[in-house]
C-alpha cells in the first residue's frame, strides 16, 4: 500500500470518519479549514412557512441568534447539517440527501409548493436552492454569518486534496498551484464549479453525501 498525505479543507470533530478505521494506516490526514466564520447578528426576520438550512454553520449561527422558529417547517441538506440540526429541533420535515444539490432544490420546491421559505446563509451564499423557486419573492435570505478566507497558511504538500467548499478552493489556489501528481476531490457541484474557475479539470466527485463518500475516493 502506497503512503499518501491527504488534505481535507475542514476541521474534524472527534466523531469524524476521517479519524476512524475507515482510514488506512498508510494514509496521513491533514485537516485544516482555510476559512473562518464570523457571526452576523440579525434583528428583522421575515415570517415564512419554511426554514431551510444549507450547512452546519447556517444551523450554528442561526441558533446563536435571538430568533424563534415559531411554526415554521424545517428543512436541510446533507448528513452533517442534519446531525447539527437535531441538536436544536425534534422534527425535520425535509432532508435533502443527494450529492447533486440541483436535485435537492427541485425536490424541495415541489415539497414547499406555494409556500414561503427563510434561508439562513453566509454573506457569499451561492443561493443554489433558492434559484429553483419560480417566484423569488417566496424566498428570503437571512445572512447570519460571514465567511472569511484565510491568506496565511502552510502548503500541506498533499497527494490528495479534498475540498469541502468553494471558499476553500479559492483560498488554496490563490496561494498554491496544482501539481501533476496531485489528485483532487470535490464535495459537490458548487465546489466543482469553483475548481473549474481555476482551470482544474481532473477531479473526482463522491457518489454519496457525507464523509464516507469522500473517503471512498482517496
Amino acid at each position: 500500500m502506497v503512503f499518501k498525505r491527504v488534505f481535507v479543507s475542514k476541521e474534524l470533530d472527534r466523531n469524524s470518519l476521517f479519524k476512524s478505521n475507515f482510514i488506512l494506516k498508510e494514509h496521513q490526514i491533514i485537516a485544516k479549514s482555510l476559512i473562518r466564520f464570523q457571526i452576523n447578528y440579525v434583528k428583522n426576520v421575515p415570517e415564512t412557512d419554511w426554514i431551510f438550512f444549507t450547512s452546519k454553520n447556517s444551523v450554528r449561527f442561526f441558533f446563536k441568534q435571538e430568533v424563534q422558529l415559531k411554526n415554521r417547517k424545517v428543512a436541510c441538506v446533507g448528513r452533517g447539517t442534519h446531525r447539527e440540526l437535531t441538536k436544536h429541533v425534534s422534527q425535520i420535515d425535509f432532508i435533502g440527501d443527494s450529492v447533486n444539490i440541483n436535485e435537492v432544490g427541485k425536490a424541495f420546491v415541489k415539497k414547499v409548493n406555494d409556500g414561503t421559505c427563510l434561508f439562513p446563509v453566509s454573506n457569499i451564499s451561492k443561493r443554489t436552492i433558492q434559484k429553483y423557486f419560480p417566484n423569488q419573492e417566496k424566498t428570503h435570505d437571512l445572512v447570519v454569518y460571514s465567511t472569511i478566507e484565510k491568506n496565511e497558511f502552510e502548503n500541506p504538500k498533499a497527494d490528495v486534496l479534498i475540498f469541502t467548499s468553494p471558499s476553500n478552493v479559492r483560498a488554496y489556489f490563490s496561494r498554491f498551484k496544482l501539481h501533476e501528481e496531485q489528485n483532487v476531490v470535490s464535495i459537490g457541484p458548487t465546489t466543482e464549479k469553483e475548481l473549474q474557475q481555476f482551470g482544474i479539470k481532473n477531479y473526482k466527485l463522491p457518489k454519496s453525501t457525507g464523509e464516507l463518500g469522500l473517503i471512498d475516493l482517496i
